[in-house]
């Protein structure tokens, strides 16, 4: 079959962007820096009349921490004249620009799938600060993100056994644990918590929503201060105090 007699509609345009970013990949590792520029611009007219939501998709199924995913992102973002970008995973955001972004998130396990990629409205009032770096890549963490989880959890429980305790059960095994805090101060933590001693332990290991959001009710004075130094902590905005 002549090229010129292939019908358009029968080309199977995800697979030949997953093949582009591929192959963009594979002529860098060899140093052939022109053929990976015009596999690049073939990338970009492949994406033309992809959607956002499709694009996603695609990036998604081809492998988010991929090489291949990281070329189609650039090229969407490229193609749209997309710059300052916020992208949001599953589990966190990250703002900066495509390509950095998307080489970053090769790295972080828990961040889980792509899930949309918009404009960051706030760049150009960073890029009018003084600092250095003011639009460097940054990230957030969602809550549902499992190493905020655990640390919001162990933060919470700072403020109900305190630190040493919860470094304590970090390192000891749970009946360890148990003993060392003792019936009395047990049955307290029992009481503010509403969960058994063992489920509180088994919560600093792995973190626990639930946990979080209970403790989060009871006011705390060293939770905002907490809050303020970058540490992660319960984010409510009506505190109750019947749970005393």
């Amino acid at each position: 079959m002549e090229l010129d007699e292939v019908d358009v509609e029968e080309v199977d345009i995800a697979k030949g962007i997953a093949a582009a970013g591929k192959l963009i990949h594979a002529h860098l590792s060899f140093g052939n820096i022109s053929a990976a520029r015009l596999v690049y611009e073939d990338l970009k007219w492949f994406l033309e009349e992809l959607p956002h939501d499709e694009m996603i998709a695609l990036v998604n199924e081809t492998g988010v921490t991929s090489k291949t995913a990281g070329w189609i992102v650039k090229a969407w973002c490229d193609l749209h004249e997309l710059r300052n970008l916020i992208l949001e995973f599953e589990t966190a955001f990250c703002i900066g620009g495509p390509g950095e972004s998307m080489s970053y998130r090769e790295g972080k396990k828990t961040w889980g799938n792509l899930v949309s990629i918009k404009n960051d409205e706030d760049a150009a009032l960073r890029a009018a600060q003084p600092c250095e770096g003011s639009l460097r890549m940054s990230f957030h963490l969602k809550e549902n993100n499992p190493i905020r989880l655990k640390q919001t959890t162990r933060n919470e429980l700072k403020l109900i056994l305190g630190s040493p305790v919860v470094a304590n059960a970090m390192r000891s095994k749970k009946d360890e644990f148990i003993a060392d805090l003792g019936p009395i101060e047990a049955g307290r933590v029992e009481r503010i918590t509403g969960l058994p001693i063992g489920k509180i332990w088994s919560s600093i290991k792995s973190g626990n929503q639930e946990l979080v959001h209970r403790l989060g009710m009871i006011p705390s004075r060293k939770r905002e201060q907490m809050r303020k130094s970058g540490m992660f902590v319960a984010d409510h905005t009506a505190p109750q105090l019947s749970l005393f």
